[in-house]
């Protein structure tokens, strides 16, 4: 999976958790958090220096 796929996934896992989080004040954190995987899906696509791609998935193995 390239970095740019890896960091849009992320994002997506963190609006579902956005969505599914009982604690209305937890929503904005996981919000914020999928907004920057898409700034680093963003800047990989346009060839930037965040395409290290060790780390794992957040989310959907965490849980």
């Amino acid at each position: 999976m390239s970095s740019n796929n890896l960091y849009r996934s992320n994002a997506e896992d963190c609006l579902r958790m956005a969505q599914t989080a009982v604690n209305d004040g937890d929503r904005p954190f996981w919000l914020t958090l999928a907004q920057s995987w898409l700034r680093l899906a963003e800047r990989a696509a346009r060839g930037g220096s965040e395409t290290d791609t060790r780390n794992p998935r957040v989310g959907s193995q965490s849980r």
